[in-house]
């Protein structure tokens, strides 16, 4: 009798499902609308992607939203676990542990001025050339090794643009959605002023996990997992129909 009254009392715990792991990813700030801060949240398309096939394998997310910069330099220090949107080269293959998919793909676009007569440019056309790029981002493997190329780093797509528009660089690289959503959103500094004038390269973005942070594996299996669920069920393709 006593073991039906202890079974009874201790039944509804037994109900509860169990908690949810948690993991933190680092998300990238500036690089709307794949991935930005908006109204002090992160958000964009990765986030949706990222948040949606952890979801499958049973795991909440909380993002960081942080400089790209800053993002990958702690995950290649360990101090965090994941980090988004990261394109796969030579020169950071074995920085990270990388998924069995990256989420999706982007052109990186080269723009010069809106009088420029350049066109269809591949990244050998910048080759001693003065060109604005942002902090941490690749474009590639031929052009991120190309020493002879003079970099004007800048902290957001938008300074890169605005140096630019001003015939302070020569060229400037930015990503497709970003590069459209800049013109869209600030047509007085940027609409009619730069053209797309070629291609650096079309890469492929991941949600990168550290080689250093602890168990970081057992995150990238469950990602892997959740990726597979999510292209397989539809809702991967939802996210990209939703953000086009």
């Amino acid at each position: 009798m006593r073991e039906l009254l202890l079974l009874a009392l201790l039944s509804p715990f037994y109900l509860l499902p169990a908690q949810a792991q948690t993991i933190v990813v680092g998300a990238e700030d500036d690089w709307y609308p794949y991935s930005g801060k908006v109204g002090g949240e992160a958000q964009g398309m990765a986030e949706d992607i990222v948040r949606a096939a952890f979801a499958a394998s049973g795991v909440d997310v909380r993002f960081v939203s942080l400089p790209y910069a800053r993002c990958v330099h702690m995950v290649r220090t360990g101090e965090l676990e994941a980090c988004f949107d990261t394109s796969r080269t030579r020169e950071n293959e074995g920085d990270f542990l990388w998924p069995a998919r990256p989420m999706f793909t982007s052109k990186a676009l080269i723009y010069a001025r809106a009088d420029s007569l350049d066109h269809d440019l591949g990244p050998t056309a910048l080759h001693g050339k003065h060109v604005a790029v942002t902090n941490g981002y690749e474009y590639g493997s031929d052009f991120d090794g190309d020493v002879t190329v003079t970099r004007e780093v800048t902290n957001q797509t938008i300074y890169s643009f605005r140096m630019l528009a001003l015939g302070r660089v020569q060229y400037a690289l930015a990503f497709e959605k970003v590069a459209r959503y800049l013109i869209d959103t600030h047509p007085q500094e940027f609409s009619g002023k730069v053209k797309v004038v070629g291609l650096s390269a079309e890469t492929q973005l991941y949600c990168v996990f550290s080689r250093k942070f602890p168990d970081a594996a057992t995150g990238l299996a469950l990602f892997d997992r959740g990726f597979a669920t999510i292209q397989a069920n539809g809702t991967y393709r939802d996210i990209l129909a939703s953000w086009r």
